[in-house]
């Protein structure tokens, strides 16, 4: 992925909270006939591996759970709060000679995926349920499928792990403009579009007028 010094994370909590806020994933895979894709729901487990890992399921129906099985290498790119940046949004200084652009964060993550077993993928489903349905009211429950209903599904479904042997991670937000018009993209999208202006604001934090 291109990128800038400037556009790097400041941290790797940067990285984790951008895949918690926004786990669903596109999940690409090179097989014989090309290209496969696939969108999936990823959870990201910072701690596991030098990279973190990641952690997901598709149904064996699906042409690119081979792939998976087969360990081939595989990219899952994950994208955080973006927008369209206005240049109507910069001071005039004299005028508004710079152009419009769009801002935006994405991590990529490669590596080559590892099958779960029967009793790994429950416990994966069992955590990606709670991860969803926490802080819901009158919440979802997995018992809820009744006596055997998640025993008649596993065999149906590949779980699987993706250590992350690379890991990309591009913060788009403006570092590269001049001060007086980021910020001013920053008032307006406040109004419109308060997370993209929040991450706006981070990750220009520490620039001065020089």
């Amino acid at each position: 992925m291109y990128s800038k010094p400037e556009f790097a994370a400041r941290s790797p909590a940067d990285v984790a909270d951008v895949i918690a806020a926004a786990p669903f994933a596109t999940l690409v895979t090179h097989g014989p006939e090309g290209l496969v894709a696939t969108h999936l729901v990823m959870l990201f487990e910072p701690d596991r591996g030098p990279n973190g890992t990641l952690v997901s399921h598709l149904a064996l129906d699906n042409p690119h759970a081979a792939l998976i099985a087969e360990g081939r290498e595989t990219l899952a790119i994950f994208t955080g709060p973006h927008g369209y940046v206005s240049s109507s949004w910069y001071p005039a200084l004299p005028v508004r000679d710079s152009a419009p652009t769009w801002n935006y964060a994405a991590i990529h993550c490669r590596g080559r995926p590892v099958p779960l077993d029967a009793r790994q993928t429950a416990r994966h489903l069992a955590q990606l349920v709670e991860r969803m349905e926490q802080g819901r009211p009158e919440r979802w429950r997995m018992g809820e499928l009744g006596p055997g209903g998640l025993e008649r599904r596993l065999p149906r479904i590949l779980g699987f792990d993706l250590p992350v042997e690379r890991l990309d991670a591009k913060f788009k937000m403006g570092q590269d403009e001049r001060l007086p018009d980021t910020r001013g993209a920053i008032a307006a999208l406040e109004k419109t579009d308060p997370p993209l202006a929040a991450m706006m604001t981070r990750h220009n934090a520490d620039r001065d007028e020089g």
